[in-house]
């Protein structure tokens, strides 16, 4: 029957790893599989076999990494893509002690970022002129503004400014559907992703996503881009491993700080919106100098706070000084009509459903992982929504599944 050591069989075993992979708990991943599979295990013998199996995607990974740093290593993949874009961004997680000595109960609890890598080709094409240079619809209906603002800031170091803004937001009115536009000729397609995952530092994080990218060929595509929020360390990683990418600042981050600052300058609801238009406007068609002069101007003209006081970070002075500082930093990166005309994509709304993939598995108010556990549960989520049968291949291949063929003694001898 190639029973496991778990005394379940290899399809089952399957079921058990995905679900494990798939619900947002073992003890969600046990009762589904007693409903859909009648399949009767307990949420502690689900943990312990995602673990194991997660383990050894870490050790796979981590094997990746140490043979990317050979200068003989080849890809697997042969064929070079037209596009190789790599996208990366964290999310949250709280963890805690993993020290027995301490008792049950959580210990030492903290919020910890676990940093994620999108490995997408992309088909494309170049245009001998911006194929939309106007602002697109999505960033001027206030609703959906709203909403992606919320979601965005929400997350990372703005968080208490959007709390802040979200508070005075003007009554929203419901739009009437969009009418339907025609199949643009931009932005790019994806075409197949993969991704990587950690709790480590982005010193190590850095090698396994150059890794991933190496066994899929991206160092040979024809074009490549690498997005980011803007984040110091994102720019670092990239100077490092990937010169050759084009380096593009995720727009919708752009976007969240524009919207936020025009918000912090004050008025009626009617100029802020009109305020912030016009400069998501100005920096969608690559005009970020202007924005910068008059946000410069603006915060001349306010009333700096004493000096030695903390500033809340709502405070409208504090909030056009991060946004200056935001885009003065990340200027060279946001040459978005360049961009399209290129052929390259400028937002990262799929990372941003990717990270909230992860979150669902791993974030939670009663979540506290060890870190040890958060990284093989990180591994195996990771696996999971690979689209190239990662985790499948896997389960087949590991050498002590029961998916190998086996073969009588005789047999090995006669080969």
């Amino acid at each position: 029957m190639r029973l496991d050591s778990h005394n379940f069989s290899p399809a089952i075993l399957g079921k058990i790893v995905r679900a494990a992979a798939r619900g947002s708990s073992f003890d969600d991943a046990a009762e589904s599989l007693a409903d859909q599979a009648e399949i009767a295990i307990s949420d502690r013998q689900v943990g312990r076999i995602a673990h194991e199996v997660g383990a050894q995607l870490r050790h796979a990974r981590d094997r990746q990494v140490a043979e990317f740093q050979d200068p003989q290593a080849q890809p697997a993949a042969l064929i070079a893509p037209r596009l190789a874009v790599v996208v990366v961004d964290g999310g949250r997680l709280q963890t805690r002690s993993e020290q027995p000595s301490q008792g049950p109960g959580v210990h030492d609890p903290a919020w910890r970022e676990d940093k994620v890598a999108n490995l997408l080709t992309m088909s494309t094409q170049s245009h001998d002129q911006d194929p939309h240079p106007e602002l697109p619809r999505c960033f001027t209906q206030r609703r959906a503004v709203v909403e992606l603002v919320q979601g965005i800031a929400g997350q990372g170091a703005l968080a208490d400014v959007a709390e802040a803004a979200a508070d005075e937001l003007p009554a929203l009115t419901v739009f009437a559907p969009a009418e339907e536009e025609p199949e643009p000729r931009w932005p790019p397609k994806p075409l197949v992703r993969t991704c990587e995952a950690t709790l480590r530092s982005s010193e190590e994080f850095g090698p396994i996503v150059a890794a991933e990218a190496q066994r899929r060929n991206f160092f040979t595509a024809q074009a490549g881009a690498l997005l980011g929020d803007g984040g110091a360390w994102i720019w670092t990683l990239h100077r490092t491993f990937f010169p050759t990418f084009e380096p593009v600042v995720d727009f919708v981050h752009v976007l969240t700080y524009i919207y936020i600052a025009a918000k912090a300058v004050g008025g009626p609801a009617a100029a802020v919106w009109e305020r912030y238009l016009g400069w998501a406007t100005a920096c969608w068609q690559g005009r970020v100098a202007t924005v910068l002069e008059q946000l410069r101007a603006l915060l001349e003209a306010m009333t700096p706070p004493p000096e030695g006081e903390e500033t809340k970070p709502t405070d409208p002075y504090e909030v056009l000084r991060q946004t200056i500082g935001y885009l003065a930093n990340n200027q060279p990166r946001m040459d978005y009509p360049r961009y399209r005309r290129a052929g390259l994509p400028t937002c990262s709304g799929s990372m941003e459903s990717l990270i909230k993939q992860f979150n669902r598995r791993v974030k939670g108010t009663e979540k506290f992982w060890n870190p040890t556990h958060a990284e093989t549960i990180l591994q195996l989520r990771a696996a999971y929504l690979c689209e190239d049968e990662r985790l499948t291949k896997h389960l087949k291949d590991r050498s002590i599944s029961p998916f190998r063929r086996y073969e009588t003694t005789k047999r090995r001898k006669a080969g």
